[in-house]
């Protein structure tokens, strides 16, 4: 299984495979992150999340470099239109670029650009981070 991914070909990249590698210290998180989900007041702040990533997708409707802006949850996406689209469009490494040079670890797969923050995150943190894209998308 490991040979077919093996190669500098970035089509052939099992882009997800940090995701089910079984590493301890992930599973330890994941552990943590399920116990949160049993407090109460855990689920105030997904709904907080949620909210927001809601009034982020109104406020990118319609703006000319987004081509789809959606969110999930506490899972907030939005799509850059660019020369081509999908987990190889070279635009994601300049979003990572720009997004590092103002202090924010997002990474693009491609030419959609996910949050997806921890439910302690501030609304202050959140909305540097939707100005942020909105910023670097207005720069492409």
């Amino acid at each position: 299984i490991e040979a077919a991914f093996l190669t500098d070909d970035r089509s052939k990249t099992f882009f997800h495979g940090h995701s089910y590698t079984a590493n301890p210290i992930a599973c330890a998180a994941a552990c943590a992150s399920l116990a949160l989900l049993e407090v109460p007041s855990i689920w105030e702040a997904v709904e907080r999340i949620s909210a927001s990533h809601r009034e982020a997708v109104n406020s990118f409707a319609g703006h000319e470099r987004v081509t789809m802006a959606r969110s999930c949850g506490t899972i907030f996406a939005a799509d850059i239109r660019s020369g081509s689209r999908g987990y190889l469009d070279p635009v994601g490494k300049e979003l990572y670029r720009k997004f590092l040079e103002r202090g924010l670890l997002i990474r693009p797969l491609g030419n959609v650009i996910y949050l997806m923050p921890p439910y302690c995150v501030s609304a202050e943190s959140l909305n540097r981070a939707y100005s942020a894209i909105r910023e670097v998308v207005e720069e492409l």
